[in-house]
């Protein structure tokens, strides 16, 4: 799965490269395709300084490969010896629900 977006664009999610960047994130990825990295599982990164691609690479859903960076990304904080917190915002059909 790749996506790509820019600063004045709607995010897409695409099962195909759509263009260079994403293109370049599938190709990264080419090597875990090997059956003897089943196991492994990636998420590629790339900026041009206009635009971003990402793919995401062995993961059962968008949600799994998001949790999985939210985990990395605390604990890149923690090393710097800072904090980093994810809460729900409760006005969002995604968010924080009331009862």
């Amino acid at each position: 799965m790749t996506d790509d977006a820019t600063s004045n664009d709607e995010v897409t999610a695409h099962d195909h490269p759509v263009d260079r960047l994403t293109e370049l994130c599938a190709e990264m990825t080419t090597p875990l395709d090997k059956s003897e990295n089943d196991d492994v599982k990636a998420i590629v990164f790339l900026n041009d300084g206009e635009r971003g691609g990402i793919q995401l690479h062995g993961y059962d859903s968008q949600a799994e490969a998001m949790a999985e960076l939210f985990l990395h990304m605390k604990a890149v904080f923690q090393s710097m010896g800072k904090d980093l917190s994810f809460i729900g915002v409760p006005d969002s059909p995604e968010g924080l629900t009331t009862q």
